[in-house]
C-alpha cells in the first residue's frame, strides 16, 4: 500500500508540460552562447538569461524563469555526443567527506569547471529577483552536471536555496550506490526522463559499480506515452529503460529526440 501511494504521488507530481518547458530550456543551451542571443526556436519568452558560463567545453546558462518564478540553471550536453561517448572516463573519484560516495571522474571534472561561477551567480540572482527558489535542468552530459550541482546545493546550501524543480533528460549514471543512497535522503521532487532505447542512460554500466538516481520517467519511441518507473529503493526498474539492456539500448537517435524536441547543435538552434 505504501509503495502504491508513492507511485501514485509520483504520477500526480510529474508534469509533462513542465517537462516540455525544461527540455526546451535544455536544448537552448546548445544554441545560446550569450544572454543577448536568446532567439532560438526553443528560447521561451518566460526565460530571462543573465549569465552564460563556459569553460573547457562545459556550458551552463543561468537567469530567471517567470513561468516557474524561480532562478534557473541549465546545463548543456556535449557538443559532440558521439565523441563524448567514446571518451567517457569510467574511473570514479571520492570528492566528498564520506569517501564511500563516488562519482564518475569525467562528469565531476566538467562540472567543476563551472561550479565556482554557478554558486556565485546564484547569490547575485537571488538578490536581484528576491527569491531562493531554484529550477535545475540539463540533457546528456548536462544532466550529469545538473545532478552534481543539485547534490552540492542539497548538501552545502540547503539553508540558502530551495530546489523546486529538477528535470533531467537522457542522463548517464553519475555515481555509485552510496551516491544514490545519499542523494535519496533529501526531500526533493526530481525526474530523470529517459527516451526508449537511448544509449546514454546505460553508461557507465551497472557492472562497473554505477547506479542511477531515482524517479525515472520512461517515454516510448514516439514520445507519446510515458511510464512512472518503480525505482524508489535505490534500484533501477527493469521494466523501464533498463528493459532494453544490454543488447538493444544502442540508439543515438533516441538520445537526440526528447519529447519531440531535436537535441544538440542542429536546426533547432535556428
Amino acid at each position: 500500500m505504501i509503495l502504491y501511494f508513492l507511485l501514485f504521488s509520483l504520477c500526480a507530481a510529474y508534469d509533462q508540460s513542465l517537462s516540455k518547458h525544461f527540455i526546451n530550456l535544455s536544448q537552448s543551451t546548445y544554441c545560446v552562447s550569450s544572454p543577448s542571443q536568446w532567439n532560438c526556436i526553443t528560447c521561451e519568452s518566460s526565460i530571462k538569461p543573465e549569465y552564460v558560463i563556459e569553460n573547457n567545453g562545459a556550458r551552463a546558462i543561468q537567469g530567471f524563469d517567470s513561468e516557474t518564478n524561480s532562478i534557473f540553471t541549465a546545463f548543456r550536453g556535449s557538443s559532440n555526443i558521439q565523441n563524448w561517448l567514446d571518451n567517457i572516463q569510467i574511473s570514479k573519484l571520492s570528492p566528498y567527506n564520506d569517501s564511500s560516495i563516488q562519482v564518475e571522474k569525467g562528469f565531476y571534472k566538467a562540472y567543476n569547471y563551472l561550479k565556482p561561477d554557478l554558486i556565485n551567480n546564484l547569490g547575485s540572482l537571488s538578490k536581484k529577483y528576491g527569491t531562493t527558489k531554484l529550477s535545475i535542468t540539463g540533457h546528456s552530459l548536462g544532466a550529469a552536471e545538473a545532478t552534481l550541482f543539485v547534490y552540492d546545493i542539497l548538501n552545502d546550501f540547503h539553508n540558502n536555496y530551495n530546489i523546486i524543480y529538477f528535470y533531467n533528460f537522457g542522463s548517464p549514471r553519475v555515481g555509485n550506490d552510496e551516491f544514490v543512497k545519499s542523494f535519496s535522503k533529501f526531500s526533493l521532487s526530481s525526474f530523470r526522463v529517459t527516451h526508449y532505447y537511448d544509449i546514454v542512460p546505460h553508461v557507465p554500466e551497472e557492472l562497473l559499480g554505477y547506479l542511477h538516481i531515482s524517479n525515472e520517467i520512461w517515454y516510448n519511441e514516439q514520445n507519446s506515452v510515458y511510464k512512472i518507473c518503480n525505482d524508489l529503493n535505490n534500484k533501477e526498474d527493469n521494466s523501464c529503460s533498463n528493459s532494453c539492456s544490454p543488447t538493444h539500448c544502442t540508439s543515438l537517435d533516441d538520445h537526440l529526440n526528447y519529447l519531440n524536441v531535436s537535441m544538440g547543435n542542429d536546426l533547432s538552434c535556428r
